[in-house]
Formats: structure tokens, sequence, C-alpha cells
């Protein structure tokens, strides 16, 4: 049991050490690489003529979002208008373990369990293709677009041709959930499932900030831009304050979690019982 306690410990404590480097290179050297890149970066109208120029350069482009090709999920044969989703599954378990108070439970539910949702899986983001004016988005810059929305806007028609039907439920943080039609006509039992879409919250025809590096007609992420995409027309200082890397806040959370994380290691090592 001690080997095992001193064996966790030493895990723990290169974990911590880890995420302590990890903390000190995003403090003093992703950040300052990051204001420098920012400092010089070229601010543009998406309308105008791409300047040849401006590429390798870090460039604040403003311009109309497009959606040139939608998502598509493979799993579910299903359309999104949005250039990037994941889809998340919840199964029905029972389980005793239940979040429902159990002076609401019944005698059966008290001795047998609760039917409840339960996350069984997130995808890997699958996206769309778009454009910012005369920028084509790169594959890359497109990876690195924020989920910030639960996806609500579904077709109705091509649920049904795909064999899902759409089923709001506000007892979840989530809420807009859709389930395999044959399950809508019936009651829940254990193993239904039921996915979600967590998406990013872009139309064709928002005008929007985004901040990348010009490659030709191009615009490709841009290292150390933690929102690399901004609703609205943002100026020069606006649009840096928002897209650059964490803020003071996260960065102490960070180095405090790390040195949690090696303290707790060396208690563990230490601790002789």
């Amino acid at each position: 049991m001690k080997i095992l306690k001193k064996a966790g410990g030493v895990l723990l404590v290169i974990i911590g050490i880890f995420f302590f480097v990890s903390a000190l290179k995003m403090i003093f050297v992703d950040k300052p690489k990051t204001k420098a890149a920012l400092k010089d970066a070229v601010y543009v109208d998406a309308a105008d003529t791409i300047d040849p120029e401006n590429d390798g350069k870090t460039v604040i482009v403003c311009g109309t979002f497009e959606l040139t090709e939608p998502a598509h999920d493979d799993e579910l044969g299903l359309d999104f208008d949005s250039i990037r989703i994941s889809s998340s599954k919840q199964t029905m378990k029972l389980t005793k373990s239940s979040s429902k108070k159990k002076k609401a439970m019944t005698d059966e539910e008290k001795k047998y369990g609760v039917l409840e949702w339960k996350s069984s899986y997130s995808s890997m983001p699958v996206s769309g293709q778009g454009k910012i004016g005369n920028y084509e988005l790169s594959q890359d810059f497109i990876d690195d677009i924020m989920l910030t929305k639960t996806w609500e806007d579904y077709d109705k028609a091509a649920l049904s041709s795909a064999g899902y039907t759409y089923v709001p439920d506000n007892t979840y943080t989530q809420k807009h959930f859709i389930e395999p039609s044959n399950q809508t006509t019936r009651s829940h039992k254990e193993y239904d499932v039921r996915y979600y879409y967590s998406a990013a919250d872009f139309e064709t025809g928002q005008t929007v900030t985004a901040i990348g590096i010009q490659d030709g007609q191009t615009l490709k992420s841009a290292p150390g831009i933690t929102k690399n995409l901004i609703k609205n027309k943002l100026d020069r200082d606006e649009a840096i304050k928002q897209g650059s890397t964490l803020g003071v806040g996260s960065q102490i959370f960070s180095v405090v979690f790390s040195l949690l994380l090696i303290l707790g290691g060396f208690l563990l090592i230490i601790y002789e019982k």
C-alpha cells in the first residue's frame, strides 16, 4: 500500500512539474511572443484588395463572414449551418447514485435505481469551410474557432429524413437534444441514446473580426491567439485585447494548480501511514 502511495505521489509530482513548466512557458515565452506579433499586426478591411506585402504577417481582418460549406456529421448524417461543430452523446443508465432526492423517489426506484441520462462521449469537432471578405479560412484557422453555443436551429425535415427528432429538455443545461425517432413514441428505457451539439456561433452575413497570418488569399492560424474569430467590427486595441493569450487570472490559476499537484505528490511520498 505504501509503495502504491509513493508511486502515486511521484506521478503527481511529475504531472505538477509538467504543468508548472508549461505555465511558465506560457507566461514568459508564449505571451511575449504573441504580444510582439500583435504589436506589429496589420489592420485590414477584408473587402479591400489583398496586399501581397502582408504575406507572412499577423493581420487583424474586419469583414463579412460567409459559410461556404456547412459542417457535416458523418455518424448521424446531418448538416449544420456552422463552420465547426462537435457532437456529445448521452445514454440512459439505471443508477442508484441518482441526482433525484431520496424522498422524491418511489420505493421501486430506491430499490432498483433510477433511469437517468449519463454523458458517454464527445466527438472530435468536424468543420465546414468559410471566408471573410476576400480571405479564405485555412483548416488550422477553422480548427481554432471556439465552440460557444449549443446548437438549436435544427432542420426538422432533415432530422426526420435521418430518423431523428428534436426533443428539448430544460432540466439539462444543454437543453437542445435529438433522439432516434423510434424512442419518442414510447417511454425511455435503459441504453436509449440522445445527442446534443456544441457549435461555433457565426452566421453568413455577420460582421466579424479575425486575427490570423496572411498567406496569399488565405488566413491561417496565428500561434498564441485564444480567440481568432470575434463577432462585430472591433478596432485594433479591442481586437488585440479580446484575441490575445490567457489573462492574468488564468495564468495565476495555472501556476497555483501545478504547485498544488507538486505539494500533494510530496505529501504522499513522505506520508508514512
